[in-house]
């Protein structure tokens, strides 16, 4: 997936047109994105767009306060996977869980100081299956100024990256940009998590969808690059070989080869 674009669950002209979105996934959204006066409506109407939508990418962004009154959503066949919001230990997790009879994999969203210290513990709970970080509620969480340190987003960002990889998860998704009018800034930003180790990014607005598409594509020359470090080294009798441009390629490489190929099935 490259694409996820959010869908306030209130929002009918939305939900209309998400039928159509060129985004890989649609998150139908429970939490954030809808007023606590309009929760009831928001689940309501997420629950006449499922009986007549024919999208084969919907996710649900549940709101952790209600999951008694939406058990019907979660376990709903043509939901593909559950968002949570505010995971900060496994006892979230298991909270979800106890509605979640059909074991639809989570994705459970970093939002805190204490989540982020207990990345291990939710990233090894039942169903987790991603990562993700709602950024703007983390900054507020740790932060005192409104401009936050180069170096403390590194190290967040990278630390999602790093959980993902040692617990065998696929990468772990970008976070969202409220500034849906700066493509430029959203464009550098999102080859930016490329090279972080993310792959796919969170979309609030439809003129961010097309960008990350483009960025999150499979490239052509790296799958055929990954490919032939793969037979390279099936073919060679030592441990490493030689490869056109003259460099070393060894095991090593042949775990990052065997990761990109594998981006085919994200």
């Amino acid at each position: 997936m490259r694409s996820y674009l959010y869908v306030p669950g209130d929002n009918q002209r939305f939900l209309d047109k998400a039928e159509t979105s060129i985004a890989d996934a649609i998150i139908l959204d429970l939490e954030d994105s809808v007023k606590s006066d309009s929760k009831k409506i928001a689940e309501d109407r997420i629950r006449e767009f499922l009986q007549k939508t024919s999208h084969q990418n919907l996710l649900l962004r549940v709101e952790p306060t209600r999951l008694n009154q939406i058990e019907d959503l979660i376990n709903h066949p043509k939901i593909k996977k559950i968002y949570l919001p505010k995971a900060n230990t496994s006892k979230e997790i298991e909270a979800l869980n106890f509605y979640n009879s059909s074991n639809k994999p989570i994705h459970a969203l970093i939002e805190s100081a204490r989540g982020l210290e207990n990345i291990s513990e939710i990233a090894t709970s039942k169903n987790v299956s991603t990562l993700g970080i709602g950024e703007a509620d983390f900054f507020a969480d740790v932060s005192l100024s409104t401009q936050i340190s180069q170096g403390l987003l590194n190290y967040v960002r990278s630390k999602l990256v790093i959980a993902s990889a040692a617990h065998n998860m696929k990468p772990p998704v970008a976070p969202v940009s409220a500034n849906f009018q700066d493509l430029d800034k959203f464009e550098a930003e999102t080859i930016e998590f490329l090279n972080y180790g993310y792959w796919g990014r969170a979309c609030i607005h439809p003129n961010q969808i097309e960008i990350a598409n483009k960025i999150f594509s499979i490239n052509p020359e790296m799958v055929a690059k990954a490919q032939s470090i793969i037979d390279s080294l099936r073919e060679s009798k030592s441990g490493a070989v030689v490869d056109e441009a003259g460099s070393m390629i060894d095991a090593a490489h042949i775990k990052w080869a065997e990761k990109y190929l594998n981006l085919n099935h994200s």
